[in-house]
């Protein structure tokens, strides 16, 4: 016989725990099911970082003008491997629709205000359930290596201060100073002051540990394969281990979320983007503060005795090969505004898959036709700092409660 839930989560990742969290604080009985460990995915090797700061969506005026002189090179911050797949062309159709100036001034206070309430809710969860994930406010700091980035830097900061995202501007010099591990080559900064970090990892196992004390059933090598009916209306999933029932089904499954619905009646516009990191042992001389290289799109994150370099974005399909040409690229990028690092230890190279929307924003919202079944996804580099409020908008959604904040723009049916 199927197992039964009041809730079924289906993805172990940072969406997925804090959805589960949420929902079990509110008295719901959920079973959380991944089809590999817990933080196997995108929760495991991102930048780390947390930032409110990050409202621009990924389409924007400029960006296809900018991605035409990357998209062949391989070792550019984009690349899109074009092959015959109807769903990649409309993606990318739709996404250059949404490269305009009013879709993206619309996007930019709903992406500020995710990311501020996800912060709220990180120090709250550090405080209360007591994990411990190196987690540090700090600022971000975006450096400059050439004089026309860092003009084009302070247009865009410009924009986000109309929208309460203040910065401040610093000269070469003055980027030194807040940040002393940074090469004198470095034209200028911007600095969030906002801004925090902490490590995916360690919260996502963290959240795991917690959910399980609250009751929640944690089923992992467990995958999903296809859907328990009731006629047409999906009651449960089958999976490598079983069937599970629930009267209400979270998707927060990332890039894979469109493969689920299609067999229920939906095509969800949400496409991988394989995005890379290397993370070495702390080098003698490391940033406190993290960085993005604009010019290079390669983020720059201390996490405790560790140090990360994230960045990239691939469009590739579900294609997990690690390109070792793109995976240098980021080090070599960071190295742009840091001092070289000789003999690195313990080197790890990753590669996830980050689901991303043609719109630059995450869904959050039942499904049209099976209003028992929530999406959670798309939320393409900014799932770690999105997760809290996610999962609680989702909690709220499915338990009638007020909710924290707005959705409306978050809906699949925007599409």
């Amino acid at each position: 016989m199927p197992q039964e839930s009041d809730v079924l989560v289906i993805g172990g990742g940072a969406v997925g725990v804090c959805t589960a969290y949420y929902l079990a604080k509110a008295g719901r009985q959920v079973t959380l099911i991944e089809k590999g460990k817990i933080c196997s995915g995108c929760s495991y090797g991102n930048a780390c970082m947390i930032v409110p700061s990050h409202a621009m969506p990924i389409p924007a005026p400029g960006v296809i003008k900018k991605s035409v002189k990357w998209l062949f090179k391989e070792d550019s911050p984009l690349l899109i491997r074009f092959r015959p797949d109807w769903e990649l062309f409309s993606w990318l159709w739709r996404f250059a629709v949404f490269c305009r100036d009013e879709p993206m001034r619309r996007s930019i206070p709903i992406l500020r205000d995710l990311g501020r309430a996800s912060l709220i809710l990180f120090k709250e969860l550090e405080a209360t359930e007591g994990i411990s994930f190196d987690f540090k406010q700090q600022g971000l700091m975006y450096v400059y290596s050439t004089e026309e980035g860092f003009e084009e830097g302070k247009e865009e900061a410009a924009l986000l201060a109309q929208y309460d995202l203040p910065s401040r501007v610093l000269t070469g010099i003055q980027a030194q100073e807040l940040e002393p591990a940074l090469r004198d080559t470095v034209v200028g900064a911007l600095y969030f002051p906002e801004d925090a970090h902490g490590s995916s990892f360690h919260f996502v196992r963290g959240m795991a540990e917690v959910i399980k004390k609250l009751g929640v059933a944690v089923e992992t090598d467990t995958e999903v394969v296809g859907w328990l009916m009731d006629g047409k209306r999906p009651i449960g999933v089958k999976t490598s281990r079983g069937g599970f029932h629930g009267r209400e089904i979270v998707l927060a499954t990332g890039s894979w979320t469109p493969q689920l619905t299609r067999p229920i009646g939906l095509n969800v516009p949400v496409q991988p983007g394989k995005g890379y990191s290397l993370t070495m042992d702390r080098p003698p001389v490391c940033p406190e503060i993290p960085l993005i290289h604009f010019e290079r799109k390669i983020g720059v994150t201390p996490i405790g005795n560790r140090l990360r370099f994230a960045g990239t974005m691939e469009f590739a399909g579900f294609d997990l090969s690690l390109n070792r040409i793109r995976a240098e690229a980021i080090q070599r990028g960071a190295m742009e505004v840091l001092p070289a690092i000789s003999n690195p230890g313990n080197v790890e190279h990753w590669c996830g898959l980050r689901p991303c929307t043609p719109d630059g924003l995450p869904i959050i919202d039942r499904l049209p036709n099976h209003p028992n079944i929530y999406l959670c996804t798309g939320h393409a580099m900014l799932g770690y700092t999105q997760s809290p409020i996610s999962g609680k908008l989702i909690s709220e959604m499915i338990t009638g409660q007020s909710l924290s904040t707005s959705v409306e723009a978050l809906t699949v049916r925007r599409f």
